[in-house]
């Protein structure tokens, strides 16, 4: 089943080695490999919370909560090849129930200025999920391309501030691959099998990272979204998006 994704991605792994240039060549092939859509039918909306099943089954971690279902958005990550689901991410609105990351340890400088926002205008990247046998062979590629399509979520959904709950060596990959750079907003703790912390973000900011950090993702941004149409992206757009 994952013959054909395993195939697209082989080069992938020459263009990580070198970290001197930007990873323009690395959106693309990605971009080539796995699809991305946000889940709209029955048929994708069933993968994405079988696939969810799954990985938490995998996990030992139990189940989302059920009464987050109706504030979640999924995203489903397809083999460009084949179609079929390799992962999925959900994107939890902030209301009408708390987010889940708000449950975790935070500072108290971070506890004053979330509660100033409307719970509407905040959002959290909850679980993302990659069954093991895709994680075996394509897992972080795949990983890459959700958080890629949840972080244009965010600015599509206007959202204020974003966050999610993972462990700091993932906020690393983060910023490295994708370019997103979250804070960390709470110390770290013990969860769900792992060393964890809340870490948020101005989406607005992110935005401005990537063109630092990931030039080509930053242009993959401008290609999906209209930056006259959102008012997130308004004030960063003169900013250069292309290396030099």
């Amino acid at each position: 089943m994952l013959r054909p994704v395993q195939q697209e991605l082989a080069t992938i792994d020459v263009v990580r080695r070198n970290d001197a240039v930007p990873d323009l060549e690395r959106v693309a092939l990605i971009e080539a490999a796995v699809v991305v859509e946000r889940a709209e039918t029955l048929d994708d909306i069933d993968a994405a919370f079988r696939i969810e099943r799954i990985v938490f089954e995998e996990s030992g971690y139990g189940h989302m909560p059920q009464e987050l279902d109706a504030q979640s958005t999924f995203y489903l990550a397809k083999s460009a090849s084949t179609g079929e689901p390799i992962g999925c991410l959900r994107m939890i609105a902030g209301a009408p129930q708390t987010l889940p990351m708000m449950a975790m340890p935070l500072s108290g400088e971070w506890i004053e200025r979330l509660a100033r926002v409307a719970p509407h205008r905040l959002c959290e990247y909850g679980a993302i999920a990659i069954p093991s046998e895709v994680q075996a062979d394509c897992g972080f590629d795949v990983a890459k391309a959700l958080f890629r399509e949840g972080y244009i979520h965010t600015l599509a959904e206007d959202i204020e501030w974003s966050g999610l709950v993972m462990e700091p060596r993932r906020a690393r990959a983060l910023a490295r691959w994708n370019g997103l750079q979250f804070e960390q907003a709470g110390p770290t703790t013990y969860y769900m099998g792992g060393d964890v912390a809340t870490f948020v973000a101005s989406p607005r900011a992110l935005y401005g990272s990537t063109i630092q950090l990931n030039p080509g993702f930053a242009a993959y941004v401008l290609q999906k979204l209209n930056p006259a149409d959102y008012p997130l992206l308004r004030g960063v757009i003169g900013c250069s998006t292309t290396p030099g």
